[in-house]
């Protein structure tokens, strides 16, 4: 004789039941026509001005500069005992951190957008990477070759 708990008993006809009620709530949400969208008011503040908009961007482009040369010393500080030319260690680990300064590009290059035109904006942009992966490649360097010389 098998006996069934009544805990398990009922999962099989609540299951189901919950099943068709929410797929009975998704159907009707689908069917209501969307609304249009609301005026900007107290609860939905209009779009930022260029000023606002280029800070947020220039505070994003510093967080990414901090983080690509974060990248670079712990990758440097992770694989000294690894890699024992300072300029190769330092190069893989500028192009282990190569991503993070697409991110630095794009937020700069759209700070600089919101008072210049896109091809300058890009060039300034371009620039400021190169700065960023330049200094941070060198820095590197002296880091490996400072450690290595601390072993």
């Amino acid at each position: 004789m098998t006996r069934t708990f009544p805990i398990l008993a009922r999962t099989r006809i609540v299951v189901p039941a919950l099943f068709c009620a929410a797929a009975a709530l998704f159907v009707a949400g689908c069917a209501t026509p969307s609304k249009p969208p609301a005026a900007p008011t107290a609860s939905h503040p209009a779009a930022p001005d260029a000023a606002t908009l280029r800070e947020r961007h220039l505070a994003a482009a510093d967080a990414a500069a901090d983080q690509y040369r974060t990248c670079l010393y712990g990758h440097v500080a992770r694989y000294i005992n690894l890699v024992p030319d300072p300029a190769r260690l330092a190069d893989e680990a500028a192009a282990e951190c190569a991503p993070i300064t697409e991110r630095f590009h794009r937020e700069r290059q759209a700070a600089i957008l919101t008072y210049t035109s896109a091809t300058d904006a890009s060039q300034q942009a371009d620039a400021a990477t190169l700065s960023l992966q330049a200094d941070g490649l060198r820095v590197a360097r002296a880091r490996a070759t400072e450690l290595r010389a601390l072993r």
